[in-house]
């Protein structure tokens, strides 16, 4: 007995899409994630990170979309963090999702902005620039 794929919740992505895949069967899951970053320099990639608003749905790393998120960063060599951001970017819960994320940042951990900034300049194998991070401290927009 084939199991029932869940219909499309939120409407504002390619319905159409999303709907077709569905009709492919239980056996043929995808991801569809809210909102995946590549991050990288000199495109060279760098990590891979699943951003969720602190409004979402929760996450639980050991989800089959995220097995298969981690799965994609270990076949990359590519760190993978899950990470829930505060409406306003005054916190960053962030959740390393392989070795190679766990190597960098050990546990899950509730992060300042420029925490998180001074991460993501890490898996480029840098230092975060004084001058970005002053500006976030400050509240500087762009």
């Amino acid at each position: 007995m084939a199991m029932d794929v869940r219909a499309e919740r939120t409407g504002w992505r390619d319905s159409a899409l999303s709907e077709r895949h569905r009709r492919w069967g239980w056996d043929c899951p995808a991801l569809d994630m809210d909102f995946i970053m590549l991050e990288y320099d000199n495109g060279k990639a760098t990590a891979i990170v699943e951003y969720k608003n602190e409004h979402a749905r929760p996450q639980y790393p050991s989800h089959p979309t995220y097995r298969a998120l981690a799965d994609l960063g270990n076949r990359a060599g590519l760190p993978v963090f899950a990470c829930r951001y505060a409406d306003d970017f005054s916190w960053w819960r962030a959740v390393p999702l392989n070795d190679a994320a766990g190597a960098l940042l050990p546990s899950v951990s509730v992060l300042t902005e420029e925490q998180w900034v001074g991460l993501m300049y890490r898996t480029r194998g840098m230092e975060a620039p004084k001058e970005v991070l002053s500006a976030i401290a400050d509240g500087v927009s762009w």
